[in-house]
């Protein structure tokens, strides 16, 4: 969103407000999910660069999850989700996207898409 953003101050019982299209709004809200959506903690980072440990697992046990308990929320086996914990697996982006669904992250945090 380069566009000036069209908003009017308003106050009401003494707070002041922005007001400003609904558009603009959900466009500014979508944004900063995307940018939230690129933070990575440091434990994850380095144990994905320095030990080439797959974002994928470095996530999952950084949140505490088993491979048996993230297989239940996706209802697939846990040896699924081994395979695609692998070094050399390369999930489909929709898989990716499910299986950031089951752990809470965005998709972006296993993709690292820019």
């Amino acid at each position: 969103m380069n566009a000036p953003i069209d908003y009017q101050i308003s106050e009401q019982a003494g707070r002041r407000y922005a007001v400003l299209p609904l558009e603009q709004f959900t466009a500014l809200v979508e944004r900063a999910g995307e940018v939230d959506a690129l933070t990575l903690p440091h434990e994850i980072v380095s144990r994905h660069l320095v030990d080439d440990v797959p974002l994928t697992r470095c996530w999952r046990e950084y949140l505490g999850v088993t491979q048996a308990e993230l297989a239940r929320r996706l209802n697939v086996s846990q040896a699924q989700v081994a395979q695609w914990e692998s070094a050399n697996a390369k999930p489909r982006h929709t898989t990716l996207k499910k299986l950031a669904t089951a752990m809470g992250i965005h998709v972006r945090q296993l993709t690292l898409e820019e």
